[in-house]
């Protein structure tokens, strides 16, 4: 018999931290944010640090390029 209540209050401890934990969770989410401004703000920023990426790549390609033709001239 102790064995049964031993079970039953496991159970109804687990049952309460279960529904605790849901209705938390419920009152707990707030309104959406609005993000459209910054993902705009990004979108808007892709063409200039496409050109800075591709004169970073320019300059490095040119300096192996340069490094390679100086060693195979010596």
């Amino acid at each position: 018999m102790q064995f049964i209540k031993k079970i039953g209050s496991r159970f109804l401890v687990a049952t309460a931290s279960g529904a605790t934990v849901l209705l938390t969770a419920g009152q707990a989410q707030a309104a959406a944010i609005d993000v459209s401004a910054v993902v705009t703000t990004i979108g808007d920023q892709a063409t200039p640090i496409g050109l800075i990426g591709g004169a970073v790549l320019a300059i490095v390609v040119g300096v192996k390029a340069f490094k390679w033709v100086r060693a195979a001239l010596s």
